[in-house]
C-alpha cells in the first residue's frame, strides 16, 4: 500500500522541516489566546526545584534536580550545605543534563548532557574537589563503572551496527584506561540487547544486567577488573532477573519469574528464595548492611517499602503519609547501613529520605501550597478486569473537567509524581486522572504480558473503560498520552472519539507498520511485535491510528505536539498522523518544537510547551485561567 505522507519521515530534509516549522505556527497561534497567561501561571511552579534522583556517596548526596532556569547537580553535605557541581544554564544554548552518576566516594560525577534532550550526547568527568572535567565520553552513553583509575561505560549502537557486525540497536561494555579504549563484554549480543553496569556494596564484584527488550533479563558477575571472567549467574529465562548485590558470599537476585517479583540467592548452596513473591510488584531491592535487604513495593500503585533481612524474616515498614512514589534511578540508593530515597507526589515536588533501618529521616524537601485530594476509584474493562486511577482535585472547589492520563506499556508503572504543569489546571478547579492500564508494572510482569504484542488491545479497553465511567458521571474528558501513551491515545481515539472532549498527543507512536525502521523503533519489536512478520502485521495493522483514521468521521479536537530532534520516537509519527487527521477534515494541530528530544529540553522551552498544551486542554474543556492568584 503506497504511504502519501512517508516523505514526512525524512526530517532532515529542508522541505520537512519549513513543512513542520509552518505546522508549529498555526498550532501556537490556535491556543494563543490563554496559552501566555497560563505560561505566567507556570513561573513560580517551575521556579521551585524538581528532584529527579539522588545518589547517597561517602562524600555526601548527590542531587539532580531542575528548576525554571537549568538543570543543576548538587552536592548535599552531611552538615546540611549544598555545592553546585554542574548548570545546565552554564553548559551552553539549549543544553539539557540528562543525569548524574557519582562514583561512591563522591569524588567523581558522570555529568550527561546533550542539546535539546537528545538522547545522544556527551558525558563529562567532573573531579567534585578541583571542579575539573577529566574526561569525556560522545554518543549514545549508558552506565558506568568505576574501578580504580580506569572505568568501564556501556555504548549503545543505534545508528550503526556493533564491531562485531550486530544490527543496532545494541549495547557493549567498553574499558577506559586514559584515552585507550576496549571492549570488554557484549560481543556477539543480539539485537535489541541492552545492558545495566553496577558494582557490589564491597567493590569486589562486577554486577552486569543484560536485557533483551523489554520481558527478558539474566544477570551476570566477576571479580571487579576481570571482564574476561564476567559469567551468567543464573539460567536463561523469558523473565526479567537483575542483579541486587553481593554480600556473605551470595549474590542475591531480584526474579519476576513469578509475576510480583521475589528475591533469590545464588551460593554454594544454589539457588535460594530469600524474600518471597508478595501480591504487590517489588519493584527494586537494595542492600543496606547490617539492616539486609530494603525493598521498594508498588502497593495499590503507591511506593512501600519493607526491610528483611538476610534469611528472608521481614523487620519493618515504612510507609508515606499520602499516595507517592520514589522518583530517579536507581529508586534507592545505599551505602553502607543506610539509603537514600527522593519520594514525591501529584502536588508534592519532593522529599528526600534517609532510611536506616526503623529511622527514617527528612533531609530536603520542597512542598507547594493548597490543599488537594487525592482518591483511588475502579472501572470495568471489557473483560470484567478491574481498573484502579487517581483522581486529584481541590477539596474546596472540584469541578467535572478532567485531564485522564495514562501509558500502558513497558512495564511502566505510574504512581504519583510531581509535575508542575498540572497546577494551574488543579487550582482553577479541574480534575486531574491517572489510570493503571495494562502494560504497566502494578500487578507485577503478568500484568505486563496482558498489554503486549497481540493483547495490547487490552490496554485500549481498559482506558476507554475509565473514560466512559468518568463521561457517566457527567465530566468532560480530555485524553492525554505520552509517546507509548500518544499510540493510546491515537487508537482509542479511533475507536470512540464520542467519548473524548478532545485529545492530547505528545512525542507519539502512530504508524504500527513503520516503527521498527524508525530510529530505535526496532527495540520495541519485542513489545508491540514485528511489521515484518505476518502473523504480527495482522494484529498491528488493525489498531495502528495512522491506518485507522476514517474520513468524514467525526473527531474530538486533536492537538499532537513533538520534537524535529527527537532522535527516539520519529517526529514522522506525528507529522504523518496529523496530516491523515487533517485529510480526513478533523480539527487538529501539530507543534513542533525544534531544538526538543524525548526525554527533556531546556526549562524555557518546556514551560512554553505545557502553557499551550494546558491551553488547549483549557479551550476545549470551557474553562478560562484566572489572574493574579498570588
Amino acid at each position: 500500500m503506497k504511504d502519501e505522507f512517508s516523505w514526512l519521515e525524512k526530517a532532515d530534509d529542508p522541505r520537512v522541516a519549513r513543512w513542520a516549522q509552518e505546522r508549529d505556527r498555526e498550532a501556537r497561534a490556535s491556543v494563543k489566546t490563554y496559552s501566555d497567561a497560563l505560561f505566567k501561571r507556570l513561573v513560580p511552579y517551575y521556579k521551585r526545584p524538581i528532584m529527579r534522583s539522588v545518589q547517597l556517596t561517602k562524600a555526601g548526596v548527590v542531587l539532580f534536580l531542575s528548576d525554571h532556569r537549568s538543570y543543576r547537580v548538587e552536592l548535599l553535605h552531611d552538615d546540611g550545605t549544598r555545592e553546585t557541581l554542574a548548570d545546565s544554564s552554564k553548559l551552553g544554548k539549549d543544553v539539557v543534563i540528562q543525569a548524574a552518576q557519582s562514583r561512591e566516594d563522591g569524588q567523581v560525577v558522570a555529568i550527561h548532557q546533550s542539546r535539546g534532550g537528545s538522547d545522544e550526547g556527551t558525558v563529562s568527568l567532573l573531579d567534585t574537589e578541583s571542579h575539573r572535567v577529566e574526561g569525556t565520553l560522545r554518543g549514545f552513553i549508558g552506565s558506568i563503572l568505576w574501578t580504580g583509575d580506569s572505568y568501564y561505560y556501556v555504548r549503545t549502537y543505534r545508528k550503526e551496527p556493533a564491531p562485531d557486525g550486530v544490527a543496532p540497536p545494541t549495547d557493549r561494555v567498553i574499558l577506559r584506561r586514559g584515552e585507550e579504549e576496549e571492549e570488554v563484554f557484549g560481543g556477539g549480543m543480539p539485537t535489541n540487547t541492552f545492558v545495566g553496569l553496577a558494582a557490589s556494596h564491597d567493590g569486589s564484584k562486577a554486577l552486569v544486567d543484560t536485557f533483551l527488550g523489554f520481558t527478558s533479563g539474566r544477570p551476570y558477575a566477576g571479580p571487579l577488573t576481570r571482564p574476561e571472567s564476567w559469567a551468567p549467574l543464573y539460567r536463561k529465562t523469558d523473565s526479567v532477573v537483575t542483579n541486587v548485590d553481593y554480600a556473605e558470599g551470595r549474590h542475591f537476585l531480584l526474579s519476576f519469574e513469578r509475576s510480583c517479583g521475589e528475591v533469590l540467592s545464588t551460593g554454594p548452596r544454589g539457588v535460594r528464595t530469600v524474600v518471597k513473591e508478595s501480591k504487590w510488584p517489588l519493584l527494586a531491592t537494595a542492600f543496606v548492611g547490617r539492616n539486609g535487604l530494603l525493598c521498594h513495593y508498588l502497593v495499590d500503585a503507591r511506593s512501600e517499602l519493607r526491610q528483611f533481612g538476610l534469611d528472608g524474616a521481614q523487620k519493618g515498614t515504612v510507609k508515606f503519609d499520602l499516595p507517592g512514589s520514589l522518583v530517579g534511578e536507581p529508586q534507592m540508593s545505599a551505602l553502607g547501613d543506610e539509603a537514600v530515597v527522593a519520594f514525591s507526589s501529584f502536588c508534592l515536588p519532593f522529599r528526600v529520605l534517609k532510611v536506616r533501618g526503623a529511622r527514617v529521616s527528612t533531609l530536603l524537601s520542597e512542598e507547594v501550597p493548597g490543599s488537594y485530594s487525592i482518591r483511588d476509584a475502579h472501572a470495568k474493562s471489557a473483560d470484567g478486569t478491574e481498573i484502579h486511577y487517581f483522581t486529584t482535585s481541590r477539596r474546596d472547589r472540584p469541578r467535572k473537567d478532567t485531564l485522564l492520563f495514562a501509558y500502558g506499556g513497558f512495564r511502566v508503572s505510574l504512581a504519583p509524581s510531581f509535575n508542575p504543569a498540572y497546577l494551574p489546571f488543579l487550582e482553577d478547579g479541574g480534575t486531574f486522572a491517572v489510570a493503571n492500564l495494562r502494560g504497566g508494572l502494578e500487578h507485577g510482569e503478568d500484568w505486563h504480558r496482558a498489554g503486549m504484542r497481540e493483547r495490547k488491545f487490552n490496554v485500549f479497553e481498559d482506558y476507554l473503560a475509565v473514560l466512559a465511567k468518568l463521561k457517566r458521571e457527567g465530566r468532560k474528558v480530555v485524553g492525554f498520552g505520552r509517546s507509548n501513551g500518544g499510540l493510546l491515545m491515537g487508537a482509542t481515539m479511533n475507536a470512540n472519539p464520542e467519548l473524548f472532549a478532545g485529545v492530547l498527543i505528545g512525542y507519539p507512536v502512530l504508524d504500527m507498520m513503520a516503527f521498527h525502521r524508525l530510529l530505535v523503533g526496532r527495540a520495541w519489536v519485542p513489545e508491540y511485535g514485528d511489521p515484518d512478520r505476518p502473523q504480527d502485521a495482522k494484529f498491528l495493522i488493525k489498531y495502528s491510528p495512522y491506518h485507522n483514521v476514517l474520513s468524514g468521521r467525526r473527531y474530538p479536537p486533536v492537538f499532537i505536539y513533538t520534537g524535529l530532534k527527537d532522535d527516539r520516537v520519529h517526529p514522522a509519527h506525528a507529522f504523518k498522523f496529523y496530516s491523515r487527521l487533517k485529510k480526513a477534515g478533523a480539527s487538529v494541530a501539530l507543534r513542533v518544537e525544534v531544538e526538543s528530544g524525548h526525554i527533556g529540553t531546556t526549562p524555557e522551552a518546556r514551560m512554553r510547551e505545557e502553557a499551550d498544551k494546558l491551553a488547549f486542554v483549557y479551550e476545549t474543556l470551557g474553562m478560562k485561567p484566572r489572574q493574579n492568584l498570588r
